[in-house]
């Protein structure tokens, strides 16, 4: 459901984003109606009573971020994207408390605030004073010693026969948890084995190509350009694992046949298994980082490598560096990542000898950079993926680009300044 918002006036955005307060407060009280009316259409009527939490959030989040933007037209595209966020975090609470028939109208007494109020509340949080998060982890290893201390003390004192049936229990368990373990590494090794055999289907898209396809489970995997699926001959019979280099998103069809059988992605070191779920991986070999987004329902991640597991529901993503750097997925880099599910692509300061690949892989250009001195600019934009003509526009205009052709009409960029103007009445 897509929304637009009025773009701020450039000299307003320029000081939000170095910083001024002042500039906050204007562009809020600007910008309030619109993002409330905005919440609310993808709210919808029922859950509109909340577009004023949604409208606090985006604009929060936004001056957290201010440094990323760099004109007006990126200020206004994050707060899109960030209304759209926020008000699905709304939506999915709102169905979590529905789904568990507490009864509660979680929303009853819920108001929207006016501009003025929205104002002063959004100042407070901004000016509230930050967590100590190591004085709090502190904390609370103080308070799990002394559980654990009063713990031992209590074990000390049970009669002899008590530690020995705990003991006899903590046998079996090992027994059971390596039997596990033997069964997960024999199971690996069949799906490596699958992966890498002469009769694994190999998937792919091309430079400027996405598309749909639906695998023999019944699942939906929407690829992005560039990218190769590998489906081994077994999936959907003994197992249900597949391997993507690149980027693609799955709609996962539940297995009514073996509720073990669990549909799973592997992207380099990690392995994504779903649990009835919407999610997106983004992982080409040639990229430092591994991403994962959930649109809906939740999957494990799991490093093989580092043998680390983390849960992730709906809304959240995680990223993975080729160091074994594991963190949350969020704000700007989230869009860097994945904004392509949503037709567009998106560079935030990224290298311009970064992104003229990138460039060519999403549109299939026939084109490169000219001038490698200038590779280091930063380019910050996002342009959707409909035409490769605003694409290229929008990257001279960024970058401070000029576009000559040179053999086989392949378009070169260059520097701007170092091309000449072409003489009146002729082409370039």
């Amino acid at each position: 459901m897509s929304i637009v918002l009025p773009t701020p006036d450039a000299a307003l955005a320029a000081r939000f984003a170095g910083g001024d307060e002042n500039a906050l407060a204007t562009l809020y009280r600007q910008q309030y109606d619109s993002l409330l009316s905005a919440a609310r259409h993808v709210l919808g009527d029922d859950l509109a009573h909340y577009r004023g939490r949604v409208a606090h959030k985006a604009m929060l989040d936004a001056w957290v971020a201010r440094d990323r933007f760099q004109n007006a037209t990126a200020l206004g595209a994050f707060l899109e994207e960030a209304i759209q966020q926020e008000a699905g975090v709304q939506r999915r609470k709102h169905a979590a408390l529905h789904h568990r028939g507490s009864g509660i109208d979680s929303g009853s007494h819920v108001t929207v605030p006016d501009v003025e109020e929205a104002m002063r509340q959004l100042l407070a949080e901004v000016h509230a004073p930050a967590i100590d998060h190591d004085a709090a982890l502190a904390e609370a290893r103080a308070v799990k010693r002394a559980h654990a201390k009063a713990h031992v003390e209590r074990v000390g004192s049970r009669p002899k026969w008590v530690l020995q049936a705990i003991g006899a229990v903590a046998v079996l368990v090992g027994i059971f948890v390596f039997q596990r373990w033997m069964t997960r590494s024999s199971e690996n090794v069949a799906v490596d084995r699958a992966l890498k055999g002469e009769e694994v289907q190999t998937l792919t898209s091309g430079r400027g190509q996405r598309g749909t396809l639906t695998l023999r489970d019944g699942t939906k995997a929407t690829m992005g350009s560039e990218s190769l699926l590998r489906v081994p001959p077994e999936f959907a019979n003994s197992q249900r694992t597949v391997q993507i280099e690149g980027t693609a998103t799955f709609a996962v069809t539940p297995d009514t046949v073996m509720a073990a059988r669990q549909f799973a992605v592997r992207a380099g070191d990690l392995t994504v298994t779903a649990h009835g779920t919407v999610f997106s991986v983004r992982y080409y070999p040639e990229d430092s980082t591994a991403y994962v987004q959930v649109s809906e329902g939740t999957v494990s991640v799991h490093d093989r490598v580092r043998n680390t597991r983390q849960e992730l529901k709906a809304g959240e993503g995680l990223r993975l560096t080729r160091d074994g750097q594991l963190g949350p997925l969020e704000g700007m880099e989230r869009d860097v990542a994945l904004a392509w599910t949503r037709d567009t692509i998106v560079f935030d300061k990224a290298p311009l000898k970064l992104v003229v690949p990138e460039l060519v892989r999403w549109f299939g250009l026939n084109a490169q950079l000219a001038d490698e001195s200038i590779g280091d600019r930063p380019v910050s934009m996002r342009v959707a993926l409909a035409s490769s003509g605003d694409a290229t526009k929008a990257l001279t205009q960024a970058a401070n680009l000029a576009i000559t052709f040179g053999q086989n009409d392949r378009i070169e960029f260059r520097d701007a300044s170092a091309v000449p103007p072409a003489p009146a009445g002729k082409k370039k």
